[in-house]
């Protein structure tokens, strides 16, 4: 008898530590994905890439563009959005809303991934003679779109620094118990490793 009550006292605490490392493991998980946004150095330009879920994305690219820190704002996306509209127009009409005035506006208007973001924004960036570009996304998909656009600038001479800016999706403290949260993160995990795979070499 007192074996397994040893036993069971030992499954117990078993449990317990799992339990315990369980918790900040996946939030760690989480929060591994995301990217701050540091003062970002004076640039050519600022890339907002698309794909936001109510227009934080934009806000963030307007807010530097306000702060002085590019002359330019991109817009990079091609996603249309029904037969009226495009995700680059609703961007185009927010950032304007935001204070960015339609001359300092550049569209790119063919992406739609975050491998085309950079191939077709780096076109476009060389085309116009661009030397620097600060690149704005979600926090939470900052750091795979670091990791790609480096992959796809590399040998351009042109030089990347990344922000990004939180959502409504972006605190990850128990992810796991929050449906939309837990597409979030799943989804972009493997979205991370295709990229690794598919680029890393």
């Amino acid at each position: 008898m007192r074996i397994k009550y040893k036993i069971l006292l030992f499954l117990a605490a078993l449990a317990v530590i799992a339990t315990a490392l369980h918790v900040p493991t996946l939030t760690a998980t989480g929060n591994y994905l995301k990217l701050p946004c540091p003062a970002p150095p004076a640039s050519d330009a600022i890339v907002v890439l698309g794909g936001e879920l109510n227009g934080e994305r934009t806000r963030k690219g307007a807010e530097l563009y306000r702060e002085g820190v590019a002359p330019k704002v991109m817009l990079s996306d091609g996603t249309k959005m029904s037969w009226r509209t495009t995700a680059n127009e609703e961007m185009h009409a927010l950032a304007v809303l935001e204070g960015v005035p339609p001359e300092a506006i550049v569209q790119e208007e063919k992406s739609r991934s975050t491998y085309e973001n950079a191939v077709y924004t780096r076109e476009l960036m060389e085309q116009l003679g661009y030397d620097s570009a600060v690149v704005v996304t979600s926090d939470w998909h900052a750091k795979r779109s670091r990791f790609i656009f480096e992959k796809v600038y590399k040998g351009s001479g042109i030089e990347l620094a990344y922000c990004g800016a939180p959502d409504d999706r972006s605190d990850f403290d128990g992810w796991w118990k929050d449906g939309e949260k837990q597409q979030v993160v799943m989804m972009e995990w493997a979205k991370t490793l295709v990229y690794w795979a598919k680029y890393a070499l």
